[in-house]
């Protein structure tokens, strides 16, 4: 019974890594990166929000190293062997075929300055005076720099993903007297003004809540999109539809309207009024994920939930 305990003691040392501490440890890898979801930062929540993130790493110099797609069992972690140096690391999770990554990352040539998320290049759905684009996917964004040193321990960091999405969650209840105009057509909403551009490098970071580490921004470029999602009627006689775009900063204005077939039905209204009321900050806050009642009376009420309203004043027209 001692000889098998002792064996089992030699072969947990030897399959053993140590991170950041005195004492040494044979390890296949010299670093281990654990991804976390900012909002659930404990461990085996995160796949709850992203099924694949691509891991984009380049060196001190800001070139390119390295991409690789974590999925399935990988999603959490990715562990590797790297020569000593310094790196930065960038993940998007959730990146799939509803935006691009430009210029078309080269290992060895791009350089992280250069490059870009874009949801401008996607598919967009066209009418005769311009063009709209249809839903992004949920993105998720994480940075990290670490330095792995030329001899010693092993690198063991956490890096906590936080949205790269909004959620525009709407639903429009006509007052009596006042009903959707007749004529073919389906219903649309529509949504001017929205961000369409990420940087890979860091815009700024916020701290977690717990106090334990921190969440990070990209930088968001100054160019905007036009979007566009499908709408219904519901049994209450209310129209129902949900966008998700890019982020919305503190210095958007997102004009929403309505549309049935080619046909607006209900003014563009700047939602940046109503956002301003609210008791968060765009530019910080970790979910950007509204519930929108528009009531169109007399006047165009825009609630969510608890917040306060607001009520645009004028016609319809």
């Amino acid at each position: 019974m001692k000889v098998m305990v002792i064996l089992c003691c030699i072969l947990w040392f030897c399959t053993s890594c140590t991170f950041d501490f005195d004492e040494p440890g044979v390890c296949p890898y010299n670093v281990r990166l654990n991804y976390r979801y900012a909002g659930r930062p404990d461990a085996g929540q995160l796949s709850m929000y992203v099924d694949n993130i691509h891991q984009f790493l380049f060196d001190a110099d800001g070139v390119l190293k390295d991409i690789r797609l974590l999925k399935g069992d990988s999603l959490e972690y990715w562990q590797g062997e790297l020569a000593p140096g310094r790196y930065t690391l960038v993940a998007w999770g959730n990146w799939g075929y509803e935006s691009d990554v430009v210029p078309a990352p080269q290992p060895g040539v791009t350089q992280i300055r250069e490059l870009a998320m874009t949801s401008a290049t996607g598919t967009p759905t066209g009418t005769s005076t311009s063009e709209y684009r249809s839903n992004t996917e949920r993105l998720y964004y994480g940075y990290s720099t670490f330095e792995i040193p030329a001899t010693g321990n092993s690198v063991n960091r956490t890096i906590y993903l936080t949205h790269c999405h909004a959620v525009l969650r709407i639903t429009v209840h006509w007052e009596d007297g006042y009903y959707p105009a007749k004529g073919t057509g389906g219903y649309t909403f529509r949504l001017r003004g929205v961000p369409c551009e990420y940087g890979f490098p860091a815009g700024y970071d916020i701290p977690l809540a717990g106090g334990d580490g921190a969440f990070t921004f990209p930088s968001i470029g100054s160019p905007v999109i036009w979007h566009q999602a499908k709408a219904a009627m519901n049994y209450n006689d209310e129209l129902t539809g949900e966008l998700v775009t890019y982020r919305l900063t503190s210095g958007s204005h997102p004009l929403l309207s309505i549309y049935r077939g080619n046909e607006r039905i209900m003014k563009e209204i700047d939602l940046q009024l109503f956002f301003r009321k609210l008791p968060v900050n765009l530019d910080e806050n970790t979910e950007q994920e509204f519930d929108l009642l528009v009531t169109i009376g007399q006047k165009i009420v825009v609630t969510q939930l608890s917040s306060s309203d607001w009520a645009e004043g004028g016609g319809l027209g």
